[in-house]
């Protein structure tokens, strides 16, 4: 069955010249070559002609922009050697080994209880971050933006919040051109999705935010998402506006503590139960200046 190639729908097709025929006409064959068309509804079709998207292709795939603002409409990629079926292969192979550990797990030395432990533990933490990569795959290839979540939503069966919150944090933390400035899962200890959420939706600057909450959790263990949420709930206060609204401003700096003298000073102080950076905690008899 054909499918519109921008919107996907099957309704209402028409076969466009990504090349114009004004270019060539009938004199030049490439025009008409299967390479040169494109199969698109009669919608996505009438955009393009009347100059409202401009449409750009390449080996790698195709992406639609709004000619009026220059933002992105859609995109979708393609790899013609991507062996698909072996990888889905391998995740069912990965998931009958995780069913046949309950089988032997009686059998396994102390050493592979450990083993076994943290492999779990790994797939685990990565399964929620395949969930957020389709999620915000699905909404760059529509055409609707924002509005598409609650289509996306829908198809996968799940809660348009989540749809909504797990496609916002895989934009905000992992979807970078430049590999290095991603967040990389493996070296920080924070791997339940609700740590990313809360940073991502809740505040001005999640990547400032994640470090904060990383910190905090390496100093206490006991350090939940709950009292994350609570620490950037005070800040946001401390930065609100005279008329009830947040200003424009990042929001609170974060402390950096350099010396843990003090027994109620650890990131924050803790004493008064309010969000203090160590340069407006003063007079404190236990910090050294």
């Amino acid at each position: 069955m054909a499918f519109c190639g921008i919107c996907s729908t099957n309704r209402n097709l028409d076969r466009h010249h990504v090349i114009p025929k004004r270019m060539g006409g009938r004199t030049d064959p490439t025009i008409h070559d299967e390479a040169n068309l494109m199969t698109l509804c009669r919608s996505c079709h009438r955009n393009l002609h009347e100059g409202r998207w401009e449409l750009i292709r390449s080996k790698d795939g195709i992406s639609v922009l709004d000619k009026s603002s220059g933002e992105q409409v859609m995109r979708r990629r393609y790899n013609p050697d991507l062996d698909t079926p072996s990888i889905f292969q391998r995740l069912n192979l990965a998931e009958d080994s995780l069913a046949q550990l309950f089988d032997v797990m009686a059998y396994l030395s102390d050493d592979q209880l450990v083993e076994a432990f943290n492999y779990a533990t790994g797939f685990g933490k990565r399964s929620w971050l395949v969930q957020a990569a389709v999620l915000h795959e699905a909404q760059e290839r529509s055409i609707y933006g924002k509005q598409s979540l609650e289509a996306i939503a829908r198809r996968f069966e799940i809660g348009i919040r989540q749809a909504q919150k797990y496609a916002l944090v895989w934009k905000t933390f992992f979807n970078r051109e430049d590999p290095e400035e991603n967040v990389n899962i493996d070296a920080i200890v924070l791997d339940q999705p609700s740590w990313y959420v809360v940073a991502a939706t809740e505040t001005k600057e999640p990547e400032k935010w994640l470090a904060y909450a990383q910190d905090r959790k390496q100093e206490d263990p006991r350090y939940s998402v709950a009292d994350f949420r609570r620490d950037v709930q005070q800040a946001n206060l401390e930065t609100e506006g005279d008329d009830g609204h947040f200003s424009d401003r990042p929001d609170a700096p974060l402390p950096v503590v350099a010396r843990r003298d003090c027994p109620w000073l650890r990131l924050v102080c803790v004493e008064t139960g309010r969000l203090i950076a160590i340069e407006e905690c003063k007079n404190c008899q236990f910090v050294k200046k």
